[in-house]
Order: structure tokens, then C-alpha cells, then sequence
């Protein structure tokens, strides 16, 4: 595989989350424009950031013209209460935050005079044994829902304009709540500090989860997870120790996929949303993997074995059953490892991720595109 180009911009502060902006409705255009937000700082920042598009630099490359990537120009920053624990758009202009005040916090980024500021807040949504504790992690449906998950095991459902949550569920669960994802909109997973993989249905009028999966009898502790674009019975999550467990939903209990991967946590993992036969994770050992099964996905297309089981579309999932495989690309994206790699997201072909070493690297993917 060709190596990707790289540019790293030194922001000063260190990232813990980085997300692009969502394309427009309808629109084939990448998007320009990408979020951060930092944290382990006297003060922290919600800053909001364009990404040039490629340069010419004028040499020849045989009859290619060589490209080189511009390093992101910042539009504007607003200051934010605590540590950004998660961050992610709501609308095009309004981005939700999760502080390690335990409040959720929302900014409205104004594009004409480029300036963000917040809007609104929801505080204290998260409190354990009387004091506020961190809100962890959040998840958007829409442009008008929003759930917030925090170290007391509590589940708040949120509308924007709205003072008080619309829901709250108290018990849903016994520990803290790392990461959540809708799966649909009545439908929520959530990964937890037990090792546990849990799916929330809003319709049913219960705090409690409507099923429960767990990797080992080791618990250790699951900190991320991202749902196939395609397929929603597939699902990724990474742990503590660094294994990536891909999990078919349609099981009882057990996930379908486990590998070794990163020596330390994995702090994110991504799906490509266009080419789901590629993943991306990151981690507390300073490493950023790229997993291309587009391989393993073409010898299932083409032999028929069940080794990827269906989806809806009626094509199989390259990620079940991946362990025996051999064709299965692991690539290391970050030559020099840093300190933590805190956060990715992936956009066509530009790949970002925010690390401890108070850098933020973009890298150009053009085969995703």
C-alpha cells in the first residue's frame, strides 16, 4: 500500500477528541472543516479548524504533478469548563461537548464573522456519592437528540433548547459508561468499564439494557466502539489492553472476532463510512493502525463461504470471522510514535487524529476518497 502523506501542525495544547464536520445532505464534497478539543490544561478550548486542500509544489513526479498537504488553519476557538471528554456535531454549526464537570455544553459556530461560543449548557448531569463526575462520552441522533453517558452509570437524553433532560436513565448500568453509539433511533449501545457491550432500547420503559455481551471473564475494560455503516448487526470495540473485538449482534453473548493489537488502550475506532472494508484504530502506546480486510472481503465475495456472515444488503461482512484469515493488511500509519493518540476521524480520503504530543496529524488517503 502506498504510504499516505503527512502533515503535522503543532497546536500547543493536548487533543483528546478531533471530528470532522458531516458533509451536506446530498453533497459529494469532502469536507473542509474539522473540530477539536483539548483537555489537561489550566485552560481548555473548543477550536474549530479548515483544512487546506493540497498543494502543487511545483516539481515533477515522472508525469504526476507531486501534492503535499497543507497543514489546518484555525478559524476560531471559544474556552470550555474542564476537560473535553467527547465532542461531536449536532447540526453543520452546532457542536456538543462532554466536560469532566460532569455538564454537556453546546456551541453554535457562527460562519460569517468565525467565531464559536456556547449556547447552551446542561449541568451536572453527572453525579456520584453527591459530587460531579466526568460526563465520558456522547452520541447524536439528528439534529435535536443527544445522549450523554458519565462515570455514574447514568444515561441523559438531551434536546437542544430544552433545559431538562427529556429522559434520564439512572440505572443504566453499575459503572462508568466509556462510549455510546446509536444503533438506530430507538436503539443505543454502549461499551463500559466492566467489559461489557450493552444495547438500550428507548422504547421499552425500563432503565435496564435490552441485551448484554461481554468478551472474556478478564473484564477489561472496553473504551470505544463505532458501528459498521452498513451493516448495523457488525460492531467494533476496543479495550484496555488493546484488543479489537468485532461482534455480530445477531449472537446470544459472544463476539465473533477477537485480535491482538495495540500494547496499550485503544482510545477510538473508526469504520471508513464509504469503504467499510477499512478500519481505524488509536492508542495510549502513540500507534495509529490502518485494518484493510478489502482483501479478506473480496476472497469471501468470490468463494461464497459463509466466513462473512449477510447483511441486509445481502452482502457479507468482511470482520466476522477475520482470525484464521490471512488476508487481513495491518498497516502502522505513525512511523515515530509520539505520546498518547488520543482521537481519529476519517473523511474520504483525509484521515485526522489528535495525540498528547500536542500535535495534530492529517494524513491523505486518496485511494479512500
Amino acid at each position: 500500500m502506498e504510504q499516505p502523506r503527512i502533515n503535522v501542525k503543532f497546536v500547543s495544547q493536548k487533543i483528546n477528541k478531533i471530528r470532522w464536520r458531516p458533509r451536506l445532505k446530498q453533497s459529494m464534497q469532502q469536507s473542509d472543516t474539522f473540530v477539536t478539543g483539548s483537555w489537561d490544561d489550566e485552560e481548555n478550548k473548543v477550536c474549530l479548524w479548515r483544512q487546506q486542500p493540497l498543494l502543487d509544489d511545483g516539481s515533477r513526479n515522472g508525469m504526476e504533478e507531486e501534492l503535499l498537504l497543507r497543514e489546518p488553519e484555525l478559524l476560531c476557538e471559544a474556552r470550555h469548563p474542564g476537560d473535553v471528554s467527547d465532542l461531536c456535531f449536532l447540526t453543520q454549526d452546532h457542536i456538543a461537548t462532554a466536560s469532566s464537570t460532569g455538564s454537556v455544553l453546546l456551541y453554535k459556530h457562527h460562519t460569517i464573522t468565525q467565531r464559536v461560543e456556547a449556547v447552551q449548557e446542561w449541568p451536572d448531569l453527572h453525579i456520584s456519592g453527591g459530587r460531579r463526575c466526568p460526563c465520558t462520552c456522547l452520541a447524536t441522533y439528528g439534529e435535536d437528540t443527544m445522549l450523554s453517558g458519565g462515570e455514574d452509570g447514568r444515561i441523559a437524553m438531551l434536546s437542544p433548547g430544552q433545559a431538562a433532560p427529556v429522559r434520564v436513565l439512572e440505572k443504566a448500568d453499575s459503572c462508568t459508561i466509556n462510549a455510546l453509539a446509536f444503533l438506530k433511533q430507538s436503539e443505543v449501545l454502549t461499551v463500559n468499564s466492566f467489559g461489557q457491550l450493552k444495547l438500550f432500547d428507548f422504547r421499552q420503559n425500563t432503565d435496564g439494557p435490552a441485551q448484554i455481551f461481554s468478551a472474556t471473564d478478564d473484564h477489561w475494560s472496553l473504551l470505544c466502539v463505532d458501528k459498521h455503516p452498513g451493516q448495523l448487526h457488525v460492531v467494533a470495540t476496543g479495550s484496555q489492553d488493546g484488543t479489537l473485538t468485532v461482534w455480530d449482534l445477531r449472537q446470544n453473548r459472544f463476539p465473533m472476532t477477537t485480535l491482538d493489537a495495540h500494547q496499550s488502550s485503544m482510545w477510538e475506532v473508526r469504520f471508513h463510512p464509504y469503504h467499510a472494508e477499512h478500519l481505524f484504530t488509536c492508542s495510549e502506546d502513540g500507534s495509529l493502525w490502518h485494518w484493510d480486510a478489502s482483501a479478506h472481503a473480496s476472497l469471501v465475495a468470490s468463494s461464497g463461504r459463509p466466513g462473512g456472515d449477510e447483511g441486509p444488503s445481502g452482502q457479507q461482512s468482511p470482520w466476522l470471522g477475520l482470525e484464521a484469515s490471512p488476508k487481513l493488511e495491518i498497516n502502522s500509519l505513525i512511523c515515530n510514535k509520539s505520546l498518547s493518540v488520543n482521537s481519529l476521524d476519517i473523511e474520504g480520503g483525509l484521515l485526522l487524529c489528535g495525540t498528547d504530543s500536542e500535535n495534530i496529524y492529517t494524513l491523505s488517503m486518496p485511494h479512500l476518497s
